[in-house]
């Protein structure tokens, strides 16, 4: 099993990924599963030098200070942080992918990484893509994009994992599935034209027996990040593609939720856009979306049981402490392997049954008040990755 990083914008490190890389190891090893291998794709240093822009606006604001030395600069040009920050390496960073030549340059760099990875490794079948902000829109470039002309690296990268028959390479790896973060790519696409029978060709050359796996993770403060269920136009592809949109209800730091409750919303905006853009690199939900992603092969019984035990604070239960009537939910696997059910009682104790298929009760817990929202957290994930039919009672 191999993983390939593509990252996005004012990326300049080429260690950015190694805080996921450990999390999903983390995630993995508690399943006791075999660990994929990683390759950490990097193109940012072939992108424009923008400290020569901002030396340019700097000696115009010098001019300005000379010519009226009553008016500070930071009065007329405010917020420079956030315009030399996010802002001004997003948008130059875009703009720069966008230009013929460089574009070209950032997809044969990624080219050459992907061929450098599988040659490495020549025995390994699987490929998982995960790419963040920019790279996703480049990913989404490199794999429907009708603009390219012969030649161009993108084929390079189609042939390998293709099942085409008019395929030319003879090294063939499967794309068992794709994560994106922080993704830009409706408002691109606008730009890119990429039609919804392109997308629909593509990914039948992409599969092969079992569908395509797509998880979009959309951090709530991101406001670079979008969900695109619509855009793919997922009901025409039919059981090409598995994809999913997931968004990652969180605040990013206690500035943001601090401003958040006195409905401060441009100051939530401005104490959280840059960090919620980069957080998934260190969010331990996409660490453990991404392992469930990667690994399919065992029940969704046995992997609802796994994710239970990691939560702390939960005790196997000795007394039944509420009543029928008390009931949130119950929510069947889409395996048909079994459910979970929970509920909470009059002194607002979360308590769950997790059954098997034959009605087979395989676990009977409760959880500290204090630790609630650990379990709400969790049970939200389980109806995410594994619910079929959400019923009460």
């Amino acid at each position: 099993m191999l993983i390939f990083f593509i990252h996005g914008v004012a990326t300049r490190d080429v260690k950015y990924s190694q805080p996921l890389i450990r999390g999903i190891k983390e995630e993995i090893s508690k399943r006791k599963d075999k660990l994929p291998y990683f390759y950490t794709s990097f193109w940012g240093h072939i992108l424009n030098d923008f400290n020569q822009i901002w030396n340019n606006i700097d000696d115009d604001l010098n001019t300005f200070k000379d010519k009226n030395p009553s008016v500070f600069a930071d009065e007329v040009f405010r917020y420079r942080q956030i315009r030399e920050g996010l802002i001004s390496e997003f948008v130059g960073d875009m703009l720069t992918y966008m230009n013929k030549t460089q574009g070209y340059e950032v997809r044969k760099l990624i080219s050459q990484q992907l061929q450098n990875f599988l040659e490495k490794y020549p025995k390994e079948q699987e490929l998982h893509i995960i790419a963040h902000s920019l790279g996703t829109v480049i990913l989404w470039d490199i794999l429907f994009s009708e603009n390219f002309e012969d030649g161009d690296p993108a084929f390079l990268i189609r042939d390998i994992i293709s099942h085409s028959p008019t395929s030319r390479q003879s090294r063939k790896i499967d794309l068992k599935s794709i994560t994106t973060m922080g993704s830009p790519i409706p408002f691109f696409n606008a730009t890119l034209n990429v039609k919804p029978e392109a997308i629909k060709k593509r990914i039948s050359e992409y599969t092969r027996e079992k569908p395509v796996k797509w998880l979009n993770t959309v951090h709530s403060s991101d406001v670079i990040a979008y969900p695109f269920k619509a855009t793919l136009k997922v009901d025409e592809l039919g059981e090409k593609l598995d994809f999913r949109d997931f968004f990652i209800n969180e605040d990013t730091n206690l500035f943001e939720a601090a401003a958040r409750k006195i409905n401060q919303q441009e100051i939530a905006l401005a104490t959280a856009m840059a960090n919620a853009h980069t957080s998934y690199w260190t969010s331990p939900k996409v660490a453990q979306l991404i392992s469930n992603l990667l690994f399919d092969e065992n029940s969704m019984l046995e992997r609802v049981l796994a994710l239970l035990e990691t939560i702390p604070g939960m005790s196997k239960m000795q007394f039944k402490l509420h009543n029928n009537s008390d009931i949130i939910e119950t929510i069947n696997f889409r395996d048909d392997s079994g459910k979970i059910s929970y509920f909470k009682n009059f002194a607002n104790i979360y308590h769950l049954y997790v059954y098997d298929a034959h009605s087979k009760c395989m676990l009977s817990a409760y959880i500290n008040w204090f630790r609630a929202d650990l379990l709400l957290d969790e049970i939200e994930h389980i109806k995410f990755e594994y619910g079929k039919v959400n019923t009460i009672g």
